[in-house]
């Protein structure tokens, strides 16, 4: 079985990878994207959508990074309806200053809007409705600028002039959301929608921070709110797809992305994400055509140089991967996903200290990055300091508790170091998270014996009423319930990884007998023939070097 966090996984029946590439592109993958990856874990990056002033929507790139979820591109302005009334008179000394602080054709840049907005204000010139749109507008030049906390003050001072003009609700939301308060920025969507119940933008964007809440539902709600008041909205058909790739309904994720590729074909997100949709359904031909069209459309979009990357590494072409990532840290060298995407080329490779210089890379750029320390874990795995390792799976816990595949990694780690009883609470956990994966189940129980205890057989037999008799390594379940030899469990494998794996749960079986010499004849074959990132191979040596040999 590959070990957790292996660099490169296989595509065999019942194995179960946990990598970050194995999650990304296989159909049976561990580590389920998640809606709340902004923050940590398995990610892409996140590029943000600026407000244009004039409150018109501006969608920027979208990235759903190959084996992780992001919300990018969302963060529109809102409604037309930011320019100033053109009926009133306004003084010439006022008139440039306005056309500066609407922008209506986008041409401005936020230094000059903020200007002219700024005099606007100072001017006394304008009522109380007028003042409210330079607010908003000087609010979403700051924004573009990232300055935040000038933004939200101008936002604040537009709502106090006028309390129901939704776009400033809508676009405060999108700055809470930049800041990361979730929760703020859901209740300016409500009140946005409160007060036009006809606001598009403020849907897609409330269903956006709906799904970095882990609410998909709500998400997917808000979505078809959007597409039903403009069915021609390509960005709330992707987002669609994107909460349906959450979900795990590929095909659904594929129609929605196609639908968003007929009405905005010069879309380059959209292409990126039904790459990866299509890489999650192992079709890396049509996934690789998908990211050459984003990377054509735009050839600055790092991400999507990021996320072809990892399909040829899929693909085993490292030598194209590493190139693909090389150019997406120097489009964005503060991306983190994409130097734990090179780390994990330069460990396939046999690079371990360039991978592990990538790694510290990634997690100096974002410290809340669990996925980061889950590779960096790996890696302490591959270079035998499981000590390490285990610290780091116990890190990336710490900041993403919900991640399965964390805990399973934390739990092979600890059997390796013989802390079986550590070892026991995470693999428990791997079994109930995927009760019908045969591995855990055995190494739990292989945990249980190891620390004596007495239930470890009636546990598997119970565990084993999940599994499917007729395939591999069921085998080994009844070894290990005395229904089957060793000679028996030998003979049932079919390919050259299952023989590796018996070789190594039979010299296992052998050292619960206490047939030393035997079971270091069949763990110095596991060692030898089974892939190094394979957890059978990684135990096997862990047990032949406590065994002295």
């Amino acid at each position: 079985m590959v070990r957790a966090g292996a660099p490169l996984c296989r595509t065999k029946a019942g194995i179960k990878g946990h990598s970050h590439l194995c999650a990304a592109l296989t159909a049976p993958f561990s580590q389920p994207i998640r809606a709340d990856m902004l923050a940590g874990g398995q990610r892409s990056n996140l590029d943000e959508g600026i407000m244009r002033s004039g409150l018109r929507r501006s969608a920027y790139h979208r990235v759903i990074g190959i084996g992780a979820l992001a919300a990018v591109g969302w963060l529109g302005a809102g409604s037309a309806g930011a320019q100033l009334p053109q009926n009133r008179p306004i003084p010439e000394s006022s008139s440039q200053d306005r056309v500066w602080c609407e922008n209506r054709q986008r041409t401005f840049a936020a230094d000059l809007r903020i200007n002219g907005c700024t005099a606007l204000i100072e001017s006394g010139n304008l009522t109380r409705s007028d003042l409210a749109v330079s607010y908003n507008n000087r609010g979403a030049a700051y924004q573009e600028r990232h300055d935040l906390d000038h933004a939200i003050a101008d936002y604040d001072e537009a709502i106090k002039l006028h309390p129901a003009y939704a776009p400033a609700y809508n676009n405060r939301g999108n700055a809470h959301q930049a800041k990361g308060d979730i929760d703020a920025a859901i209740a300016d969507y409500s009140d946005a929608i409160r007060f036009d119940f006809n606001f598009v933008q403020a849907f897609n964007n409330r269903g956006k921070a709906y799904q970095m809440k882990g609410d998909i539902d709500r998400a997917i709600a808000d979505y078809n709110a959007a597409i039903n008041l403009n069915p021609n909205f390509a960005l709330a058909f992707i987002n669609h797809g994107d909460a349906n790739l959450l979900k795990g309904d590929l095909n659904r994720a594929l129609a929605d992305y196609n639908e968003g590729i007929r009405l905005d074909a010069r879309s380059a997100s959209a292409f990126n994400n039904r790459g990866t949709a299509y890489g999650r359904k192992g079709d890396l031909e049509h996934a690789l055509m998908d990211f050459d069209e984003a990377i054509r459309l735009d050839p600055t979009y790092g991400a999507a140089f990021r996320n072809r990357g990892l399909a040829y590494q899929r693909k085993d072409n490292l030598a194209h991967a590493m190139m693909d990532f090389n150019e997406a840290i120097r489009l964005d060298p503060k991306d983190p996903q994409s130097y734990t995407s090179r780390g994990n080329a330069y460990q396939a490779n046999g690079n371990l200290e360039g991978a592990l210089a990538d790694i510290n890379e990634a997690i100096r750029l974002d410290p809340k990055y669990a996925g980061a320390f889950q590779n960096r874990g790996d890696l302490q795995e591959a270079k035998g300091d499981f000590d390490a390792a285990i610290a780091d799976y116990s890190e990336a816990i710490r900041i993403d508790p919900r991640n399965p595949s964390g805990y399973r990694a934390r739990g092979f780690a600890n059997f390796y170091a013989a802390r079986y009883g550590a070892a026991i609470a995470d693999l428990a956990r791997a079994v109930a998270d995927k009760p019908a994966d045969a591995y855990p189940a055995l190494w739990l129980y292989l945990a249980r014996t190891r620390a004596g205890d007495q239930t470890a057989a009636a546990e598997l037999a119970a565990n084993a009423r999940q599994l499917k008799p007729s395939e591999w390594p069921y085998a080994v379940v009844e070894l290990y319930l005395g229904q089957r030899t060793a000679e028996a469990t030998l003979a049932a494998t079919a390919k050259p990884d299952e023989r590796c794996e018996a070789q190594f749960y039979v010299g296992a079986w052998q050292l619960l007998r206490a047939d030393r010499p035997a079971a270091i004849e069949s763990l110095k074959t596991a060692a030898s023939t089974c892939p190094k990132d394979f957890v059978e191979s990684t135990d096997a040596q862990a047990e032949l070097k406590r065994l002295a040999q």
